[in-house]
This record gives structure tokens, C-alpha cells and sequence, in this order.
């Protein structure tokens, strides 16, 4: 026995080793088997597969999927004639209880239940023996060992290795089914990573194809060459055989398109070419319901041509199509057409990666297509724009050009009317109680919206307090299909066919003024954030032109009212420079300065104050009341405190810092004036000041001019009488000395005095001439200097010469009477003291300068000296006077030159 059990042992290890070892688990199994048979000595070595059927933990066939049989018999299989073990012959209780929760079951025949016991007798089994074959805890199926040449009976030990042979083959099952497995899903794997790679080529491809065309339709600026350009490259990169572009064609405010109109066409193969692509009324009223199903609703629909429903399928049979591909193209979320991909030579199959990819495409189609129309609106609302500030800009007729530009913004955004609207306020709330239709414009065919609403103020409640102040009184506006307007502004809106109506602020100054509203009422137009900016910027140039015609109303009011009060001021003005010139009465001057004075203001009282210069107080000096001019002591009558008078203003007279005035003006009553009229009384008193000042300057010239009249007689005197009567006297009182002692001398004496008496009265009689020289006579210096030479008494012996270079002209009266008097002067001395025997006079006349210069040859003198007389400071004082340079050259016994230089003579 125990050889036995060691050596079934033995065979067990053997199988363990080959069940493990070799790699066909089929060979492995029946080598196993093989050993088994063999080395336990049995005629039948089985291996039975559970088959089941339903739910039931019990099987209902047991499969013969491996068998071994010794050399001298067939397999049981064949013996049977059937590969399967029905598992009714063990009977339920039999299986549950010895191969589905026990060790198994064997013995000699008799142990057996039937009717299994006959079927093992019909094939000669003396003994048989059969325990569960164990896969992952779970019974699989029966090892069994049969002996038919004798009645083998296996003790419980050896039982127990028949069941280690079985978990053997058990666990072999095991790793063979995970083998299996492992295989089928490694190449399942494969077939999916081929299958997906397939997938991932194909979009890759739609990808590359997809941004080459977006890159075509991106940088290309002719939408039509962009999308064309787009049509070739996806037509060739994705190979299929035709590539249409549908625009939706809608009527009025349908959800569906009427029509479908190609507007893009491309086919690589002429075989396939169709003539027209369009889907006309009539076809798209039996498409409607799918269409809208695939391209309204969904992303698109596409594959083999039975996959589409009916009718569709039937027309797309008509086109040749063997599958097709169709995505909506959407413009600003709205479905606006569709992309179709046509394959007539195949029934080619996409991916749902590459119909998404071929949606991609679509967008990038209606991004351009979106592209292409928002820059067409904007260039057009561009130039409604510009035409709009234009208009608003250069005509003068304010009204003519808002309408104006109201009908090229109409025209420019295809609405159906434009509205300007502006605000009434009834209080000092921020928010209006209305707003009045002050300027609209309707397009053809359409009503006014102030006559559709028969009103033409809007009333604040159709809109809202806080939708006014949110959208309009700090917002920029509010717009949109008419249901997104509150009520009951929508139900007003939708009662007079508005579809859509877009509105912004008009601000004036930095206020808000008004709106300008756009309304469509043929389609619900959708108005872009670019095209609203726009529409803003509208907005912004109505309330510049509002502001501005405002401010040049303003300006020209302001300008006729000042053109007015300008015209007021300078008749005032002149009437008061008139009078001062006409009336050299001062205080006439300043009754008439308090008159007009009193008219601009309306006020019954003026007193004219005069400030002293000295210590005294000021003083009243004249007095404007009620149109009376009243002197200082009929004006003392006068309460001004009593009389209920208001002091009103006080105007200062002054001169430099000093005070020598004042004004001071009462009214009945407080008053305001603007400032032109406040400025018109300091204008008067300014006159009057200077007036005052002017009066004073003539009465100090006036004394000035006594003065030096009384210098000039001064030195008149002494260049004529007082020299004379000093050597007359002289002379007389040397023949008085000689009278006793030398009569002759002092008859000598006599004739002397009587030579310098003749010469004296000659001397005055000259200067009484000269005295008496009209103004006039001054101007011509070089005829006034001949004439004084020709009235000079001189000895036949002295040659006085006058010598003129340049042009004469005329001079200003006192620069002519100060150089004649310095010749006279000059011509006296050289012949009185100097007894010069030749004296030139020269006048040199230049455009710049005029140069007078008197020479003599007698018996000079020293100008150091202190014995220069009265005279020679008197030339230099003249000369001063008229701003002449005066030059004196003398030395004893050679004579004396005089040089007086003018600059810049003025000439009359």
C-alpha cells in the first residue's frame, strides 16, 4: 500500500510537472492524463467540463474535452457514442452533495446509484472514482478514473492525491483560461489601439486639413476667395467626392428656412457634378421636420445613405450620394446654413472624432462667414457715421441736419426707424417724467413710431424708474428682441410690430439728455457689442451737435445782448468824449460824465467826491439827483440817509497810486447788474478821471509855458537891450570923466554910445522881428536864417556867408525857433565880441540828422574859463531842450565853431 501511495505520489508530481512546464495546454492535459492513467494503473483517465445553461449552481451536460484510455481500449467517449454526460443520470442530491460542496465519490460498481451503475456496466467499469476539478473556488468540472479489468479499490489517502492531481489540473485550467484571456484582450487592445490610431489618423488629417483652411479663411481678406479657397483645401485633404456651403434663406420671422441656396460649390470628380445644389420651396416644406431635427436642434447628422430617413434618403439617392456628412454652420449662435461632405463613389464612414472635427470646420466657416458680415455692418454703420457727423458738422440748419444724419443712420444699419428722444423733467429729480419724439425717421413703407404709438412723448412708466436709471442714467443703453424688454414697454413695443429695438444715451455736457432708439420691425435684428460701441459713438456726435448748436444759440444770444450794450457803452462814451471836446467847461464835463452814469443805472443819485491833497477832508463836489447837476451848496439840502436810497456802488478816481475821487452811486432798491454795465460806469469814470487829469497838465502846461516865454524874453533882452544899454552906459561915463579935463576924448565917447545906441535899436528892432515870426516861418530854417542875415547891421568890410548842403525840408515850429535863435545868438558874438571879419554859417540836410554850424575867424576865448556868458548857456539850454547835441571849439586869436546836431528832425 504504501508503495503504492508513493508512487501514486510520484505520478502526481510528474503530472504537476508537465501541467506546468509544457506550453500547449492541450498537449499538457493529456500528457498529464497519460501519466496519471498509467501510473495509477486505470483503464480511463478523464477530464469532464461543466455546461450550464441557466442560473443553477448545477451544470446541465458534462462535456468529454480531454481523455485517456490504456492501449486495450477506446476512448469512452467513442464507447459511449456521445462526447457529453447528461448529468440527470447522477441526480441532483448526488452532484450537490460529492462534487459541488464534497471531495468527490468513488468505489467497485455496486456503489453506484442508478441508473449511472448500468451505464458503467455497459462498458465494462468495475470500479470507478470521481472528485471535483476546482477553477478560482468554483467547481468546473470532474477528473475521473475508471478500472475495467479489475475492481480497483483507492484508499482515502490515495483519494486525497487523486484530488491534488485534480486541483493540479485545476489550476492549470485556471492559468490557461487567464492565458486565454490575457491574449484575447492584449489582442482585442490591439485591434482597438489599431482601430483608434485608425481614428486618430483620420482626424489628425481632418485636423491638418482643418487648420489649413482656417488659416485660408483667416488671412485671406475677400471672404468669397477665403471660403472657395477653404472649399479646395478640405475637398482634397479629406477626399470626399463633393463639398456644398446652404445659406438658409428665411421669410419674415419663420424659425425655418423657406429655401436653401448654395452659395459655395466644389466636386473633384465631374461624374458627380449636379447643376444646381439648391433646395427650393417645395422640398424644404418636406424636409422642414428633419432639418430641423439635425441642424436646429443637433450638431448634424451623417454616414452610409440607409442610416438617413426618409425622404430625405430618397433625395440624397437622386444626388448620387452613398454617404454624407452634414453639419449647421452657425453665425452668432443663430443657424445660418450647412456644410455638406457628399461621397458618391463609396460609402464612406466617419468617425464620431471626425464629425466632430468636420463641426469644428463648420465653425470656422461661420466664424469667418460672422467675420466677414460684422465687418461689412461695421464699415457700413462706419460711414453712416461719418456722413451722420458730417452732416451734423457742416450744415448750418440745425433740424435739417439731425434728420439728416437720423436717415443715413437708418439707411447705413437697415432698421426701420430712427428716434430722437428727449428727456422732460418736471422736477429736480435726476430721472424725466417723459420723453418727447423730437426727431425721427422712418424708412419706406413705415410709419413713424410716434404716429404707430399715436403719441409723441413716451411716458416714463412704459419704461421704469430703475431701468432708466440702470441702462440709461448710468448704464450705455439697453437693446434686443422685443421679449427681452421689460413690461409694459414690450406689450407697447409689440403693438406696433417692433421686432427689435436697440437704445443709448444721448448726453449733452456730460448730462444725460435723451436716446437714440433703433427699431426693426420686418426681422428681430440682433445689433453686436461692436455694432452697439458704434451706434454710441452716434449717440455721442447727435448730443456734440445738441451741444454745440446750444452753445452757438447761447453764444449769439450773448453776443447780440453784449453787440447791444457795446453799442450802448460807446454812444455813452463818445457823447461824453464829445462833450469834453466841444465844452471846455470841467464841470459841465462831469454833470454830463454823472448823467450818463445815472441812465445806465436807473439811479436817482450821484455825488461826485473830490479828495485834497492836503490835510482837508473830502468834499461833494457836484451832484446828480433826479436829472438835475446841483452844485456842492445846493446839494447840502440833500438827507440821502432819509431819502431811503440804497449805496449801490463806489467808483475810486485815480491817478498812479493817487487817490483825487470818487463816485458814488444809490439806487431805490437792490438790483443786478451785468458786469458790461458795471464795466460802463468804471469806463465814465475812467473818462472823467482822465478829464480831470487832462485839465490839470494844460493848466501846468500852461504855467510852463509862461515861464519859459518868460525865459526866452529874458534871454532876448539880454542879447539885444541889456548889452546895448550896458556899453552906452559905459561910454557915458567915460566922456562924463573926460568932459573938463579932455573934451575931445569925451566927444570921442559920445559918438561911441551913439554907435552902440544905433546898434542896439537895431538889435531890438530884430528881435522884435523875430518875435513876431508866424509859427510857420520856423519851419523853413535855411529861409529864416538868410532873412536874419540880411536885417544883421555889420561893417561893409565882414563877409557873412550862408552855405546849404542837401535838400531843405520843413522842421517842426520849435526845433526851427531854437536853432535860428542859437544862429542869432552865434552871428551876435562873433561879430560883437569876437569882431570876427568872416563868418560861415552851414546847414547840412540829411534824411537822419540836420546839422547847423557856425564858424568865425575873430579873437576866440577859452571855454574853461570862467567869463562864458549868459548867452553860450542859453544855446546849451536849447539845445537840451530839443535834444540836440551842442559842440563848442574855440581857443584865443582862432576864432570860434558852433556845431548843433538833430536826429531824427521832425518834420510836420
Amino acid at each position: 500500500m504504501t508503495q503504492r501511495s508513493d508512487h501514486l505520489l510520484e505520478t502526481t508530481v510528474r503530472a504537476a510537472h508537465v501541467l506546468l512546464t509544457l506550453d500547449n495546454f492541450d498537449e499538457a492535459v493529456n500528457t498529464a492524463l497519460s501519466i496519471i492513467g498509467e501510473g495509477i494503473g486505470c483503464d480511463f483517465a478523464i477530464v469532464l467540463e461543466n455546461v450550464y445553461e441557466s442560473s443553477s449552481p448545477f451544470p446541465e451536460i458534462c462535456n468529454f474535452i480531454y481523455e485517456w484510455a490504456s492501449p486495450s481500449f477506446p476512448l469512452l467517449s467513442k464507447t459511449f457514442g456521445a462526447t457529453v454526460l447528461p448529468v440527470g443520470l447522477l441526480g441532483i442530491e448526488f452532484l450537490e452533495k460529492y462534487l459541488l460542496k464534497g471531495n468527490g465519490f468513488g468505489g467497485l460498481l455496486e456503489v453506484w446509484n442508478e441508473p449511472f451503475r448500468s451505464l458503467l456496466a455497459s462498458v465494462q467499469i468495475q470500479s470507478a472514482y470521481a472528485v471535483p476539478i476546482r477553477v478560482n473556488g468554483e467547481w468546473w468540472g470532474t477528473l475521473c478514473l475508471d478500472y475495467c479489468r479489475s475492481p480497483i479499490q483507492v484508499s482515502s489517502a490515495e483519494i486525497s492525491v487523486l484530488m491534488t492531481i485534480a486541483d493540479c489540473i485545476g489550476s492549470a485550467i485556471q492559468q490557461n483560461r487567464l492565458k486565454h484571456e490575457h491574449q484575447q484582450t492584449s489582442q482585442q487592445r490591439v485591434a482597438d489601439l489599431e482601430g483608434y490610431n485608425r481614428m486618430l489618423q483620420g482626424r489628425d488629417r481632418l485636423l491638418e486639413v482643418t487648420a489649413r483652411a482656417a488659416n485660408v479663411l483667416l488671412t485671406l481678406d475677400n471672404i468669397d476667395v477665403a471660403i472657395d479657397s477653404a472649399l479646395t483645401v478640405l475637398i482634397e485633404g479629406i477626399g470626399c467626392d463633393r463639398l456644398e456651403i446652404l445659406e438658409n434663406v428665411y421669410e419674415a420671422s419663420s424659425l425655418m428656412p423657406i429655401r436653401y441656396l448654395s452659395t459655395a460649390h466644389k466636386c473633384l470628380d465631374s461624374r458627380f457634378e449636379i447643376s444646381s445644389f439648391n433646395i427650393e420651396s417645395v422640398t424644404a416644406i418636406e424636409l422642414e421636420d428633419l432639418f430641423q431635427k439635425y441642424f436646429l436642434e443637433m450638431d448634424g447628422f451623417g454616414g452610409v445613405l440607409a442610416e438617413w430617413d426618409e425622404p430625405l434618403r430618397s433625395w440624397l439617392a437622386t444626388l448620387q450620394i452613398q454617404s454624407t456628412y452634414a453639419v449647421p454652420i452657425r453665425v452668432n449662435g443663430h443657424w445660418w446654413g450647412i456644410l455638406c461632405f457628399d461621397y458618391c463613389h463609396a460609402p464612406i464612414q466617419f468617425s464620431p472624432g471626425e464629425v466632430a472635427v468636420l463641426r469644428t470646420i463648420a465653425d470656422c466657416l461661420g466664424s469667418a462667414i460672422q467675420r466677414n458680415l460684422t465687418q461689412r455692418e461695421r464699415d457700413r454703420l462706419f460711414k453712416a457715421t461719418a456722413k451722420a457727423a458730417n452732416v451734423l458738422l457742416t450744415l448750418e440748419d440745425f433740424d435739417q441736419a439731425v434728420n439728416a444724419a437720423l436717415q443715413f443712420i437708418g439707411e447705413g444699419t437697415d432698421c426701420d426707424c430712427v428716434v430722437v428722444l428727449e428727456n422732460r423733467f418736471e422736477s429736480s429729480s435726476p430721472l424725466p417724467n417723459s420723453c418727447e419724439f423730437i426727431y425721427e425717421w422712418a424708412a419706406p413703407g413705415f410709419l413713424p413710431i410716434s404716429v404707430a404709438f399715436g403719441s409723441t412723448s413716451l411716458p416714463a412708466d412704459l419704461l421704469g424708474l430703475d431701468f432708466m436709471r440702470q441702462y440709461f442714467l448710468e448704464g450705455d443703453g439697453f437693446g434686443g428682441l422685443t421679449e427681452v424688454w421689460d413690461e409694459p414697454l414690450r406689450s407697447a413695443l409689440s403693438s406696433v410690430q417692433v421686432q427689435s429695438t436697440y437704445a443709448v444715451p444721448i448726453r449733452v455736457n456730460g448730462q444725460w439728455w435723451g436716446a437714440l432708439s433703433l427699431d426693426y420691425y420686418r426681422a428681430p435684428i440682433q445689433v453686436s457689442t461692436a455694432e452697439i460701441s458704434v451706434l454710441m459713438a452716434i449717440a455721442d456726435c447727435i448730443g456734440s451737435a445738441i451741444q454745440r448748436d446750444r452753445s452757438q444759440k447761447t453764444m449769439l444770444q450773448a453776443e447780440q445782448t453784449r453787440v447791444t450794450e457795446l453799442a450802448q457803452a460807446n454812444t455813452a462814451l463818445k457823447q461824453s468824449l464829445d462833450t469834453f471836446a466841444a465844452d471846455s467847461d470841467l464841470d459841465r464835463f462831469i454833470g454830463n460824465t454823472l448823467k450818463a452814469i445815472a441812465q445806465q443805472f436807473d439811479s436817482p443819485l450821484i455825488e461826485y467826491w473830490v479828495y485834497s491833497q492836503s490835510e482837508e477832508p473830502a468834499s461833494v463836489h457836484l451832484t446828480y439827483w433826479q436829472g438835475q447837476v446841483l452844485s456842492a451848496a445846493n446839494a447840502s439840502i440833500l438827507n440821502v440817509t432819509s431819502s431811503g436810497l440804497i449805496p449801490f456802488l463806489d467808483i475810486p478816481l485815480s491817478v498812479g497810486d493817487s487817490n483825487i475821487g470818487a463816485l458814488s452811486i444809490y439806487l431805490l432798491a437792490h438790483r443786478h447788474f451785468p458786469g458790461q454795465t458795471i464795466e460802463l460806469a468804471h469806463a465814465l469814470a475812467q473818462q472823467l478821471t482822465l478829464a480831470l487829469e487832462l485839465t490839470r497838465l494844460a493848466q501846468e502846461a500852461q504855467q510852463t509855458a509862461l515861464l519859459q516865454e518868460r525865459t526866452r524874453m529874458a534871454q532876448e533882452i539880454h542879447d539885444t537891450l541889456a548889452q546895448a544899454f550896458g556899453g552906452i552906459l559905459m561910454q557915458l561915463q567915460a566922456a562924463q570923466y573926460f568932459a573938463v579935463s579932455q573934451p575931445e576924448k569925451a566927444q570921442s565917447h559920445l559918438l561911441v554910445a551913439q554907435k552902440i545906441a544905433q546898434e542896439g535899436l537895431a538889435e531890438a528892432r530884430r528881435s522884435v522881428w523875430t518875435l513876431y515870426l508866424e509859427t510857420t516861418e520856423y519851419e523853413d530854417l535855411a529861409q529864416a536864417i538868410a532873412k536874419f542875415i540880411e536885417q544883421t547891421p555889420s561893417d561893409p568890410s565882414v563877409s557873412i556867408n550862408l552855405t546849404i548842403d542837401g535838400i531843405p525840408y520843413r522842421l517842426h515850429p520849435d526845433p526851427g525857433l531854437n536853432l535860428l535863435r542859437i544862429a542869432q545868438e552865434s552871428l551876435t558874438n562873433a561879430l560883437r565880441h569876437a569882431h570876427a571879419q568872416r563868418v560861415q554859417i552851414y546847414l547840412s540836410y540829411c534824411p537822419q540828422t540836420l546839422q547847423l554850424t557856425i564858424q568865425d575867424d575873430g579873437c576866440g576865448f577859452d571855454p574853461q574859463s570862467s567869463t562864458a556868458g549868459f548867452g553860450l548857456l542859453g544855446m546849451q539850454q536849447r539845445a537840451a531842450r530839443m535834444g540836440a547835441s551842442w559842440h563848442l571849439v574855440s581857443r584865443p586869436s582862432e576864432g570860434t565853431t558852433i556845431t548843433v546836431t538833430l536826429s531824427h528832425p521832425v518834420i510836420p
